[in-house]
């Protein structure tokens, strides 16, 4: 499965990268929402992991540009509840961080499926 992790937190991103790579992920990182464009519009990736909390463009705003791609955001803190998005699409996925690597790659795949089960036919 091909992951882009989103963070500009490095102490972050490069030892989720590590653990992502050793559990069998092809990973590519960025470290800001304009450098994600810039690997999205040149690599196919399955699926993003993407801090919400961005300098500049933040992470919920780069998965609405991204709609035919699953996302899990993350965050520092619980969402606040909120009623689901109307959409056709499942919303993104959150997790909180700190994290278990566990935890980050049954949400990928999960994000994965989910995305795949709400697409319409003739994008599956």
């Amino acid at each position: 499965m091909r992951v882009l992790i989103v963070d500009d937190d490095p102490v972050f991103r490069n030892p989720l990268r590590a653990t992502l790579a050793v559990k069998g992920f092809e990973v590519r990182t960025a470290d800001s929402a304009e450098a994600a464009e810039s690997v999205l519009a040149h690599d196919a990736v399955d699926v993003v992991l993407s801090d919400i909390g961005l300098p500049g463009i933040d992470g919920l705003t780069l998965a609405g540009r991204h709609p035919d791609i699953p996302f899990v955001l993350m965050t520092g803190s619980p969402p606040p509840e909120s009623p689901a998005p109307r959409s056709a699409r499942p919303a993104p996925a959150r997790l909180v961080k700190p994290f278990e690597p566990s935890d980050v790659v049954a949400m990928l795949h999960e994000a994965v499926q989910r995305h795949r089960c709400s697409a319409p036919a003739g994008e599956r």
